[in-house]
């Protein structure tokens, strides 16, 4: 069966197979090296860039007998507006695939890119992408390694946003196949997260939002993270990353309140003396002590959890 949700996506139910492991598995199951798959489409819409519906995965070397290995699926920037999958990615792909993880960066629709169709990239076409991405790993995962019950989201900027609306809203995933507790863990680093809040203070922060979402207050609510956080969703744990003003820094902390009010292990975390693009660099940069330690413990923890049934 074919599904049509503004994009078209191979499957009705998931059916994940894990890779039997032997009685005695080793004990180092980290990467020693890395293979790439590059610009793997994951859905095809009619009138949209084959290149904004692809992600590179990165398939960590491991010995054999080694189980099957959570993925990090990340999601660039750019102000909805530009950015690209390769953008950043060497450090990470280091990190995460010396951890012993598979790794996948995506592309989706962008606003006014010529290449994103009728659309034209407007919410909920990205949103729509990145839940299509996330199924097509899980789909996938087998046939690499990789463990579809062990699927973690990281975000920068306008993809921080993104990350946090997949896993606080649900509609998305549920559209392809997927549930909220599919993901495990998610980390948005640096974004701001009521959009209400964003238009009425103004300037390019407001254009931007307004660009991505349209004009109706409705939508605003309806596509900011805090206000789809509700108890028993299945919301996976969430480490939120901020640094800036103190109304960016708050936006962030009410976010970690919310979610927490409503049973999600939530942490937020303050970063001082960095730049916006300077936080997202810091990810699996040699020598960082700020960013990568936290991140790669809350990581470890929710890799270690037992997966979802």
């Amino acid at each position: 069966m074919r599904r049509t949700v503004a994009l078209v996506v191979s499957m009705t139910t998931l059916a994940f197979t894990v890779a039997c492991v032997p009685p005695n598995p080793p004990t180092d199951c980290t990467g020693s090296g890395t293979v790439a798959h590059r610009d793997v489409h994951y859905a095809t819409s009619i009138g949209v860039a084959a290149r904004l519906q692809s992600l590179d995965l990165y398939v960590p070397v491991r010995k054999a007998g080694c189980a099957a290995a959570p993925i990090v699926v990340y999601v660039h920037g750019g102000g909805f507006v530009n950015g690209d999958k390769a953008n950043r990615i060497t450090d990470k792909v280091n990190l995460f695939n010396g951890e012993g993880w598979g790794f996948a960066s995506l592309n989706y629709r962008l606003v006014g890119d010529a290449g994103s169709g009728s659309t034209n990239g407007v919410y909920p076409a990205a949103e729509q992408d990145i839940a299509a991405a996330i199924a097509y790993l899980a789909q996938h995962a087998a046939g690499y390694g990789l463990d579809p019950r062990r699927i973690m989201l990281l975000g920068h900027s306008a993809g921080a946003f993104l990350v946090a609306l997949e896993s606080t809203d649900g509609a998305f995933l549920e559209g392809a196949g997927l549930q909220l507790h599919d993901v495990v863990c998610t980390s948005p680093l640096d974004t701001t997260y009521d959009i209400a809040a964003q238009i009425a203070a103004g300037g390019s922060s407001a254009a931007m939002f307004r660009n991505a979402f349209g004009n109706d207050p409705a939508v605003w609510d309806r596509a900011s993270p805090p206000h789809n956080v509700a108890a028993g969703k299945g919301i996976p744990s969430f480490h939120v990353v901020t640094r800036g003003l103190d109304d960016r820094v708050g936006e962030s902390q009410a976010l970690g309140t919310t979610l927490r009010a409503a049973g999600v292990v939530a942490g937020v975390q303050v970063v001082r003396g960095l730049t916006h693009d300077e936080v997202n660099a810091a990810v699996g940069q040699a020598g960082d002590t700020v960013v990568t330690p936290p991140l790669m413990t809350f990581f470890r923890a929710c890799a270690k959890a037992p997966p979802a049934s």
